[in-house]
């Protein structure tokens, strides 16, 4: 038995043997870029190249001597014989050259390719050559650049050249994520972005401009030039011509004539612009002159007169500069394309997917099918759509918001349609970044932007173990534990979504998220750096803990927490230089103003007897006197007018100082509301309450009407200010509040 497994042993010996033979050989063929610290390699890039791939040679040589330690020359001149990384087309090699029409490469389209011996790493200008460097150092050698400040450069003493011939342009023509953190120029051109906001330098690649970035019609026909004269320029409102906050009268031949001009102006000061705008202001205020008005109605929608004006433009244009493209919004009144008017082959279609849900993929929710269909109907129609989506809360930019599942799978939904350029718009944080999740939604955005059909899970997977290492487990704990609770069909929150109004920031979870930071905090002790990024990580918890506690939320974080709570959340937003937290600086964005109303919380009632809901059908319910008015008793019942029983019952919720009507009564559309109280004082005096309401509201104390607001609003605390005189003893206050659209509760403190 030994001698015939000796006879075994000896076999397998030869066979493993021949079979690192034929490794080696087949490694030995196609080549050792870099062996044990030492190469042959010379990087040849021709004299004559352009800036960009003489910059992509250097790129190459920086990152191979980080990999191996070893620099390998940059050349113009290759030596015979000797094996080389050639950098562009010019003087490569013919074998490396088949099949290859250089000419007929994309702007951004590269090709990788070994021929046994040497590598080609070309493409397009102004940028595949560069791309294909980067994808070499990525794809191939597992190079990442995931934040400004994380990058990962494995390290390895050989590099061997296998066999390539990998092809690759993006999924998208314009790339574009709207993050301080994506900016960086470095860090784009490395996650090959080409943003617009702010482009990359030509010396980097460029990037593909559009000038002007959005909402041109001011700067097409401003209104401090021509309105004094010419108020017929610009919008008509119910007879009314306005120069503000408005847009222009799209049938006027004389704002034709202007705005023609001044685009054809744009075109010789901006020759590095790939398109030009002509769109709508933000916001409405669209012409309802009946010239303007005649073109929408037959085209059953308001895009029919804006397309034909820049239809218009496109043709004059183009007669003169056959390349060039213009681009218009189909954004809120206009996102419904025209019936029968079609965009000139010149005009790129900018559809903007406005305030849909955000919980759920565009293709997985019946939120999204009008959407659905207007992006098939405008395909149809139009030669070019690019999209500009938002993948973000805007009065919001530190709240958490778990909406991965359209950050992984809307990217391919665009592309698997056709959609040629993509504008991700989310939290912008200035001066320098750091909204919720913000440098990993740039990162994969920025992967699937040029590869739509990777997994984003994996993606984000990737990232945050790279960039949170030990503290990683506890990050994805928290990712998960926010993004479970949006998963259930029913759910919905929007790119306005308030933190009262959204599912996943109760007090349980933002416990647990703050037991996961806690072993997060752990892991990352002794490494200052991952302790910082963890500590951003945190900071939308730490938001949500005292944004709930300056409406009354103590269950959040108490009295005695809060001054802690507050120097710590201080201390991050001056380290990150971190100077709004929302799209308005001036407005909700404020965050000195965030700052004051948490020191300067009120006090809060979230203990009240509750009645409704009572039928509003006609609108005018606030001002009806109902069974409620007549007197408080929490024992008393009501019929209402559909014959439905309804009695006072009690509420009290720590959580919040906002009592929820629309979450509390059903039906919760087109009604009415009570709450109720008691107040006991040992002396009369004069007090201070301020109530906010969803929508109208009135307020009696002791039975005397104090506060009386008819109008449709979003809650906000302390909208209107009521002194009221308050007897000895006990004193009652009933509230009622009207339901006019969408949410619907009240404010009510004592200040």
């Amino acid at each position: 038995m030994e001698h015939i497994l000796g006879k075994t042993a000896m076999a397998i010996r030869w066979k493993v043997f021949f079979v690192l033979l034929i490794i080696s050989l087949h490694a030995h063929s196609q080549g050792l870029l870099v062996e044990n610290g030492r190469s042959d390699y010379q990087i040849f890039v021709s004299e004559t190249a352009s800036v960009v791939e003489k910059h992509a040679a250097l790129e190459l040589q920086t990152y191979l001597e980080k990999i191996s330690g070893c620099r390998l020359p940059v050349v113009h001149q290759t030596t015979n014989g000797k094996a080389a990384v050639y950098i562009g087309f010019k003087n490569a090699p013919k074998e490396l050259l088949a099949d290859v029409q250089p000419e007929k490469f994309d702007k951004e389209e590269f090709i990788i390719r070994t021929d046994g011996k040497n590598l080609l790493l070309a493409g397009g200008a102004p940028r595949g050559t560069l791309y294909g460097v980067v994808g070499y150092l990525s794809d191939y050698l597992g190079c990442r650049w995931y934040t400004r400040e994380v990058t990962k450069v494995p390290r390895q003493k050989t590099i061997r050249l296998t066999a390539l011939n990998d092809r690759q342009k993006p999924s998208f023509e314009y790339r574009e994520a709207w993050y301080e953190e994506a900016y960086n120029a470095r860090w784009a051109m490395h996650n090959r972005l080409n943003p617009s906001g702010k482009p990359i330098p030509d010396s980097l690649g460029g990037s593909y401009v559009t000038f002007p970035f959005v909402h041109t019609f001011y700067a097409l026909v401003p209104p401090e030039t021509h309105f004094e004269k010419h108020p017929e320029y610009f919008s008509e409102l119910a007879g009314v011509r306005k120069g503000k906050d408005a847009q222009l009268c799209l049938t006027n031949p004389e704002v034709l004539k202007i705005a023609t001009a001044q685009v054809f102006a744009w075109i010789k000061e901006h020759p590095e612009a790939n398109v030009f705008s002509v769109d709508q202001n933000d916001g409405e205020a669209y012409c309802e002159c009946v010239h303007c008005k005649a073109i929408d109605d037959k085209e059953g929608s308001h895009s029919g007169s804006l397309l034909a004006f820049v239809n218009r433009i496109a043709d004059t244009v183009g007669k003169v500069y056959p390349d060039i493209k213009l681009q218009t919004l189909a954004y809120a009144y206009t996102e419904i394309p025209p019936a029968t008017i079609r965009p000139a082959d010149n005009v790129t279609i900018r559809l903007c997917h406005y305030n849909y849900c955000s919980a759920h993929p565009i293709e997985a929710c019946d939120n999204h099918k009008p959407y659905r269909d207007r992006i098939d109907a405008w395909q149809k129609i139009a030669k070019r759509v690019t999209v500009w989506d938002y993948f973000t809360d805007f009065s919001q930019y530190l709240m958490p918001f778990p909406n991965f599942e359209t950050l992984k799978n809307d990217v391919r939904y665009y592309a698997d349609r056709g959609i040629v350029g993509l504008f991700a718009q989310g939290n912008n944080v200035p001066d320098n970044g750091g909204g919720e999740f913000s440098e990993l939604r740039a990162w994969v955005f920025a992967q699937l932007m040029w590869n739509a059909k990777r997994d984003g899970q994996k993606l984000i997977d990737e990232f945050v173990a790279n960039v949170y290492f030990g503290a990683s487990p506890y990050i994805s704990a928290y990712i998960g534990l926010l993004h479970r609770q949006v998963k259930p069909k029913e759910v919905f929150f929007g790119i306005w979504s308030h933190p009262i109004e959204v599912n996943y920031l109760g007090v349980p979870t933002i416990q647990k998220a703050d037991s996961l930071f806690q072993l997060a905090f752990k892991a990352a002790q002794g490494d200052t750096a991952l302790a910082g990024r963890v500590e951003l990580a945190y900071l939308p918890v730490l938001y949500t803990k005292l944004f709930f506690y300056s409406i009354g939320g103590t269950a959040y974080l108490s009295k005695a927490e809060l001054p802690a709570a507050l120097a710590r959340f201080r201390k991050v937003i001056a380290k990150h230089r971190i100077r709004a937290i929302g799209d308005m600086e001036a407005t909700y964005g404020n965050l000195a103003a965030f700052i004051s109303r948490v020191e300067n919380a009120p006090t809060f009632y979230s203990d009240w007897w509750l009645a409704g809901p009572f039928d509003n059908s006609d609108g005018n319910g606030l001002a009806k006197k109902l069974a409620p008015e007549k007197g408080f008793n929490p024992k008393q019942n009501f019929v209402t007018s559909d014959g439905k029983a309804v009695s006072w019952k009690k509420y009290e919720d720590r959580s919040s100082g906002y009592i929820d009507f629309a979450k509390l009564f059903s039906p919760n559309e087109n009604v009415i509301g009570y709450a109720a109280r008691t107040f006991k004082i040992a002396k009369p005096k004069t007090m201070k309450f301020g109530v906010g309401s969803n929508d109208g509201v009135r307020v009696w104390v002791n039975g005397k009407l104090v506060l009386d607001r008819p109008v449709s609003r979003k809650a906000e605390p302390n909208q209107d200010i009521v002194e009221v005189p308050m007897q000895a003893g006990e004193n009652t206050v009933l509230v009622k509040v009207d339901q006019l659209k969408r949410a619907w509760g009240f404010y009510f403190s004592e200040l």
